[in-house]
């Protein structure tokens, strides 16, 4: 739900030139450090949507063997319906979360009666496909240019362009403009990939400021590797 609030905290307006930098520096990090998961490489679209839910909450690490053995057995929905229901739990188990494994079982129900969507509106009508996950599949695996927000990318540009942040900020307007103006048109498939990469394994909640090639520019690493100079002198 989108949120207009007088009580949101201010969130700056960036220059055109600052938002340039900022892109051109994690592209080029990006393309350097580019995870090749499964799913990143997955030719098959059903393959990739339930990857989306799998990530949910959920490392990318630990998916990855799952999703190798889901993608090995399961080529489409009328596999998985063709399974035992008790089957499929055990096989999704070590991901955690029963609940989205009965999520899943209701997605592949859908799908296997309404095909895989390729609108936005349609996919979010899907069971368990939020926002982000309706936005990553439609960026990564249908060329569409799709603003992808969740509270790793949130943290990221709060960080970098100076502002306080909170589990609501992802819903407000002014947060999700700023997101917009800063996904570029046409490079967005390795700009996404690259913010995912770069909040994994840089912006964590445990930053990394010294090996990120955005601590010039970001108000969050000025602080942090400023204050670590200061107390070695």
């Amino acid at each position: 739900m989108l949120i207009r609030s007088k009580r949101i905290r201010s969130i700056p307006t960036p220059s055109a030139n600052v938002i340039k930098s900022f892109r051109r520096k994690l592209l080029e990090w990006g393309t350097r450090n580019f995870a090749p998961f499964p799913w990143r490489l997955a030719r098959n679209s059903f393959h990739a949507l339930i990857a989306e839910i799998m990530l949910q909450r959920t490392k990318a690490e630990q998916v990855e063997r799952v999703y190798m053995e889901f993608a090995r057995r399961y080529k489409t929905p009328e596999d998985v319906l063709e399974e035992t229901e008790d089957h499929l739990l055990s096989l999704l188990r070590p991901l955690g979360l029963y609940w989205r494994s009965k999520t899943i079982l209701k997605l592949v129900a859908e799908l296997h009666v309404k095909g895989i969507p390729t609108d936005l509106g349609d996919l979010l009508d899907l069971p368990g496909v939020g926002p982000y996950a309706a936005a990553a599949f439609l960026s990564f695996h249908r060329g569409h240019r799709a603003v992808i927000v969740d509270s790793n990318v949130v943290r990221l540009y709060g960080r970098y362009f100076g502002f306080v942040t909170d589990p609501e900020t992802r819903r407000f307007k002014q947060f999700l403009d700023l997101a917009d103006r800063i996904t570029p048109r046409r490079d967005f498939r390795k700009f996404n990939y690259a913010l995912l990469d770069h909040t994994r394994m840089l912006c964590k909640h445990k930053p990394l400021c010294r090996c990120c090639p955005l601590n010039g520019n970001c108000c969050f690493g000025r602080n942090i590797l400023g204050e670590r100079r200061r107390r070695s002198i």
